[in-house]
């Protein structure tokens, strides 16, 4: 058995390289069966700064798709305990956040989040990076935010339930292992 599943994962993990390097020649496709819609690849030009604290870009309407979003801020120290945190999300949504309260004495440093996000719009979608710091100085450039283009992989969601170690237990009366929604 030990042996078919290595098989079996072997053939999985080369259809996937497969399917990658095709995608990389042609782009990504938008989300199947959504006719008028695209997956535009997302330049420079789609995003900009609005000040040492935000940046953000735009995603044209009729888009469908996912993008993967890169943002990051960077600060130097000047005080006891420096800190930072970031944000990337739009109206509606919050995609990532992280805060690192690790202080150090001098210097820039930077705190960097990714995300995915599959987009369904008929209008334009702002996504936004906000960066704050405390006993430092921002970078006057502002925060860095880059949005691009990532393959549909033909799942709509996913919901982590959690895990156990150890020995497997039967589930208490009444409880049942999966869940649906």
């Amino acid at each position: 058995m030990k042996i078919a599943f290595a098989v079996a994962f072997a053939a999985m993990a080369l259809a996937a390289q497969a399917r990658a390097e095709a995608q990389a020649q042609t782009g990504p496709e938008p989300i199947p069966g959504i006719p008028g819609y695209d997956q535009p690849a997302l330049g420079a030009e789609a995003c900009h700064v609005a000040n040492p604290s935000a940046a953000l870009c735009v995603i044209p309407a009729k888009t469908s798709g996912r993008y993967l979003v890169v943002a990051a801020g960077t600060s130097t120290a000047n005080g006891a305990k420096p800190a930072q945190g970031i944000a990337i999300g739009g109206d509606g949504f919050v995609c990532a956040r992280a805060t690192d309260n690790t202080p150090w004495t001098s210097g820039p440093r930077t705190l960097r989040v990714e995300c995915t996000i599959t987009v369904l719009t008929d209008r334009p979608l702002e996504v936004r990076v906000n960066y704050q710091d405390k006993d430092a100085t921002k970078d006057p450039k502002g925060p860095k935010i880059g949005i691009q283009r990532l393959p549909w992989a033909g799942v709509v969601e996913t919901v982590g339930i959690g895990a156990q170690a150890g020995t497997p237990q039967a589930a208490p009366a009444g409880e049942t292992h999966s869940r649906q929604k």
